[in-house]
């Protein structure tokens, strides 16, 4: 069905972000210690320099091949943020603009420009830009969606998808359906459950049949995967149950 050492589970430390705030080092030990090899970065690294976090992967056992970069830092601080990537070894910058970049049509040529500005620069340093799409993406405006419109005006040489498969269930969507209808353009994905109220749950404990995704994940082109949950009361209890649930289902 699916080998977990073809592709190694990640973690989305935005799961953490909270915990890595107070102990970043301790969280990624803590990461480490459940079985998770690969971690996602995500808006914020607390100040440490990036030899010496890409040193503490190291000794931890533990890889990064993506980053999520807020699309301020992305349009305004875009070389610091090349150069810390490509230090931690990341073959992928993630970014996502808010919903309300996009209230106004007239400005979505603009959008589409800085997207276009980053993905150059990022291919240039040997990465790949990567859009994360939240609901409002899956919105129609003039009978397409935004995130279509977005790929198309971009180039899909410059970006693609970080499809996160909670909000593909959100918005409606079949998360398997989605990833075939955007195969070969999503090279990560994030794991993430929903529950039949629409919150967030941990991966297997909600509605998503994850057994059909895992099992079509290599043929649409997925080569990583970060199991993420935004809100939870004890979010290294639920990055813990979600990990023992993907090794379940091996």
């Amino acid at each position: 069905m699916w080998d977990m050492s073809k592709i190694p589970p990640g973690l989305g430390l935005y799961t953490l972000r909270n915990e890595t705030k107070k102990d970043f080092f301790g969280t990624l030990k803590k990461v480490a210690d459940m079985g998770y090899k690969l971690v996602e970065f995500a808006l914020d690294y607390e100040g440490i320099p990036a030899a010496e976090m890409k040193k503490e992967l190291e000794r931890l056992g533990l890889k990064t091949v993506s980053t999520y970069v807020s699309p301020e830092d992305m349009e305004n601080n875009l070389q610091n943020q090349i150069d810390y990537a490509k230090t931690l070894g990341a073959h992928y910058m993630v970014t996502g603009f808010p919903k309300e970049r996009f209230a106004d049509e007239s400005d979505f040529p603009a959008l589409v420009h800085s997207l276009k500005t980053m993905g150059k620069e990022v291919k240039r340093h040997g990465m790949l830009l990567l859009y994360h799409p939240h609901a409002h993406e899956f919105e129609k405006r003039n009978g397409k969606k935004i995130i279509d419109r977005l790929l198309e005006g971009v180039g899909r040489d410059l970006m693609q998808l970080e499809l996160d498969l909670y909000f593909v269930r959100k918005v409606g969507l079949d998360p398997k359906s989605a990833l075939l209808a955007y195969s070969g353009m999503s090279p990560l994905i994030h794991v993430k459950d929903i529950d039949k109220n629409g919150d967030f749950t941990e991966v297997g404990y909600g509605i998503i049949d994850w057994p059909s995704i895992f099992r079509i994940m290599e043929s649409v082109g997925v080569k990583f995967y970060f199991v993420e949950q935004d809100v939870s009361p004890h979010p290294l209890e639920s990055a813990k149950k979600s990990l023992d649930y993907l090794k379940s289902i091996q």
